[in-house]
């Protein structure tokens, strides 16, 4: 089943955003990378950013922008390469069955993009989207400072563009106003005309859709049925034909309509206007390129000022730590003086124990020679001593022989003390004894 991409081919600030905005509620993709709402468009722009910088290099190529009010096809011949354009929708795209593209650049770019999606194999369906030219000129104003004139100019460029470079694929166009006050039955008019089915995503997410297509979108409100005589003739003739839009029946009158418009454009777009175009292109690009230069060197600075800042808070973080490094070091060598006090303190105490132990040396030397000489003496004494148990042994010997004889004469003193002879001589020896 081939691809089916919905283009989306309105001048800016026709009501694009808010179309495919409400395609998006629908389920139709958009891309990964949509571009962010600002204070011109705070609801957003529902547009493809990757689409939109490589729509913007292609009109560069080809000498143009979106505000380019001399544009004509013939300067798409400038745009030799669309391998980018490719490569981005294959990536953007490549699962979705149906997709949406919206950027206004499309009414320039769509020979451009129906070359690419022909050769990717997907199918192209349109919306064109309009509003009110006196709405869209004074937006524009508001937010470009761009003129009113210039701004109908553009969306006449615009409209006649998408028209005429649609053809011949499903197409509808959607009024903006319409959009807004009649969702339901806009809704049902792009599924009937693209044979598509929104239906039933409408009708779930209908109160959200609702509620993004409030009043207040429209910031200049004015009838398309209500314009002044002071519109451009040409655009009269345009949207007098607005009814018929989508009519086959208009396409002869729109053809007249365009070649009347772009008719005019030759006027003033003589050799004189190209020349002065083309310096003033060339001056863009000077310009562009010295600013993309200042970009450049912007970044650079900044990254320089970065990598300064950088430097400085490396430095000033290195400062730190040297300044905490010195005084760990002053605390270190504080330690070390100290450590060096202690260690002459050790040095005196060992040198004083070192000396101590010499003399202790000495004094165990000496106490060991005297030792030697207490054992010589010892050893002497235990001889005397071996000669003194000796000569005591012997002297016991002696003792008991002494005692032995004189047991033997008390014995024999009691056997005279007990003879008669004893008893006999008694007298005579108390008188012995008296007589001396």
């Amino acid at each position: 089943m081939r691809q089916t991409a919905i283009l989306v081919l309105g001048m800016h600030r026709s009501g694009t955003s808010a179309l495919t905005g409400v395609l998006n509620m629908c389920d139709i993709y958009l891309g990964s990378e949509l571009m962010a709402a600002n204070h011109a468009n705070e609801k957003g722009y529902f547009e493809n950013n990757e689409l939109f910088k490589v729509n913007e290099k292609l009109l560069f190529e080809c000498n143009s922008s979106w505000d380019d009010i001399f544009y004509n096809e013939e300067k798409l011949e400038n745009i030799k390469n669309i391998d980018e354009l490719k490569k981005i929708i294959k990536k953007e795209f490549e699962y979705s069955n149906i997709f949406a593209i919206k950027d206004p650049r499309l009414a320039f770019l769509f020979p451009v993009y129906k070359k690419a999606l022909e050769e990717l194999h997907i199918d192209i369906k349109v919306i064109l989207p309009y509003r009110n030219p006196v709405e869209v000129a004074n937006s524009l104003h508001t937010r470009d400072g761009i003129s009113m004139e210039k701004g109908m100019l553009l969306w006449g460029y615009y409209f006649l563009l998408a028209e005429k470079q649609s053809r011949g694929y499903e197409r509808v166009f959607v009024d903006f106003d319409n959009l807004i006050n009649e969702t339901t039955d806009t809704v049902k008019m792009i599924a009937k005309s693209l044979n598509i089915d929104l239906d039933e995503k409408y009708l779930k997410n209908r109160q959200e859709i609702e509620k993004f297509l409030e009043a207040g979108l429209k910031h200049h409100n004015i009838s398309i049925d209500n314009l002044s005589s002071k519109i451009p003739t040409m655009v009269q003739k345009v949207l007098a034909l607005k009814d018929c839009f989508n009519n086959k029946s208009v396409l002869k009158k729109f053809d007249e309509l365009r070649n009347e418009f772009f008719s005019y454009q030759k006027l003033f777009y003589n050799r004189e206007i190209i020349n002065f175009l083309e310096e003033l292109q060339k001056t863009k690009e000077t310009l562009t390129q010295s600013q993309e230069t200042i970009a450049q060197k912007d970044k650079e600075l900044a990254q320089t000022k970065e990598t300064l800042t950088q430097s400085q808070e490396t430095i000033a973080q290195k400062d730190k730590e040297l300044a905490q490094t010195k005084e760990t070091l002053t605390q270190s060598q504080e330690t070390i003086a100290q450590k060096d006090k202690e260690l002459t303190e050790v040095k005196e105490n060992l040198a004083q124990k070192d000396k101590e132990l010499t003399q202790a040396k000495e004094s165990l030397t000496q106490k060991d020679k005297e030792l030697t000489q207490a054992k010589e003496s010892l050893t002497q004494k235990d001889k005397e001593l071996i000669q003194v148990k000796e000569d005591l042994t012997q002297k016991d010997k002696m003792i008991k022989s002494k005692n032995k004889e004189i047991e033997s004469l008390k014995d024999e003193l009691v056997l005279i003390y007990t003879s008669r002879s004893w008893k006999f001589t008694k007298i005579l020896r108390r008188i012995k004894r008296f007589t001396k």
